[in-house]
């Protein structure tokens, strides 16, 4: 295959309160920042057609996430505040620029799909792990980061994959737990819910399996998504919209999930979303991105848990079953999606990150281990 670009993974070292996170972030990376807003500012305006400083007051003017943050994760507040202040951007640009999914349910865009997740439970000789290939605009391409959170009087240590200026976009924890999400459109979405990257941190902020499992249950949801929570040995895949989180269980003893971009479980969907997909025919929807998607990591996974290692999860990853829809998308000339970076999270025993900066069939995986003692199980 060609060459990828020769990327360093930028691990971020940060400590102290959310506040000092935050300026730690801004301030290393001030002049990523500076270019992926700008960029993402010019791929707003390209595809909704209208200017994007218009489009992010509009869209924070039409919206109240805010009082849900301050409710739920209100030390994430001040994380963004110190992103913002440190690499010298407003505030409502920093806080927009973290509302990923919910621009995109609010623009309504139909390209968003993207991103395939899975979860295998602890098996014989083998760990439970949770993986994802996060697939997102192909303008953030090179601004890939992990934020490596030091361990706190109220959190664990964290390993966060995301992208400059982004507070997460999945990640694991020093206790074994940990979280991927997929936007799920079709589901109902809430202008005051809590926004997905702020439940992702939310979710790994906690040190107990139950306390994460109920937080990601206990909150009202902004955007329709599929979270995978993988905690010690065990794996959950979870379907929520604004009404309610409906649990998916693709095997029937809850060893192996996985998930891509269209909701299986919840039937919580926008009205316009259930009308389009009367529209097509049986073929045309299981010919279609998401569906195909599924498809081809169902069929990769179809075999025992103690036959799905850590090889075996890779491979699906860097699978490409299908040209057209392929699980591992290449950063292609002229796409506007691609795969950012694929993760694979170790959890029982030594939970560990290991990390591409892009697509992983082109780009080796970085391993990432805790700095505290193992947690004894």
């Amino acid at each position: 295959g060609r060459s990828a670009p020769k990327r360093e993974l930028k691990v971020l070292h940060l400590s102290g309160t959310a506040r000092e996170r935050g300026v730690q972030h801004g301030t290393q990376l001030r002049s990523e920042i500076a270019a992926i807003v700008g960029l993402w500012k010019q791929d707003l305006q390209k595809s909704t057609g209208t200017d994007a400083d218009v489009l992010i007051k509009a869209f924070l003017g039409q919206t109240d996430f805010t009082p849900a943050i301050k409710k739920w994760t209100p030390d994430l507040l001040d994380e963004v505040r110190g992103i913002a202040d440190a690499a010298e951007q407003p505030y409502e640009t920093m806080f927009a620029f973290q509302l990923v999914d919910e621009l995109w349910v609010f623009a309504d865009k139909g390209g968003a799909e993207h991103c395939t997740s899975l979860g295998v439970a602890r098996s014989g000789t083998h760990p439970a792990y949770v993986a994802q290939n996060m697939d997102l605009e192909t303008f953030r391409d090179g601004f890939q980061a992990v934020l490596h959170i030091a361990a706190s009087a109220s959190a664990p240590e964290q390993f966060v994959f995301t992208s400059a200026g982004l507070i997460g976009l999945n990640g694991v924890n020093s206790r074994s737990i940990a979280i991927t999400c997929n936007t799920l459109l079709e589901l109902a979405a809430s202008h005051d819910g809590l926004p997905v990257a702020f439940i992702v941190r939310g979710v790994l902020a906690k040190a107990a399996a139950e306390d994460a499992v109920a937080f990601l249950k206990g909150v009202k949801h902004a955007s329709g998504q599929n979270y995978i929570v993988g905690t010690g040995d065990r794996v959950f895949d979870f379907e929520a919209s604004a009404g309610k989180v409906v649990e998916f269980r693709p095997s029937d003893d809850g060893s192996v999930v996985f998930h891509t971009n269209h909701p299986v479980a919840n039937d919580d969907l926008k009205p316009w979303h259930r009308a389009m997909r009367q529209l097509m025919s049986p073929a045309q929807w299981a010919s279609s991105n998401s569906p195909t998607r599924f498809a081809s990591i169902e069929k990769r996974l179809h075999r025992p848990p103690a036959a799905i290692d850590e090889d075996a999860i890779k491979a699906a990853l860097r699978s490409q079953d299908s040209a057209r829809h392929p699980i591992c998308r290449s950063l292609a000339a002229g796409a506007a999606y691609y795969t950012f970076g694929a993760t694979v999270m170790t959890l029982s025993g030594r939970p560990s990150l290991q990390v591409t900066m892009g697509p992983p069939d082109v780009n080796a995986f970085v391993r990432l281990e805790f700095s505290g003692p193992a947690v004894s199980r």
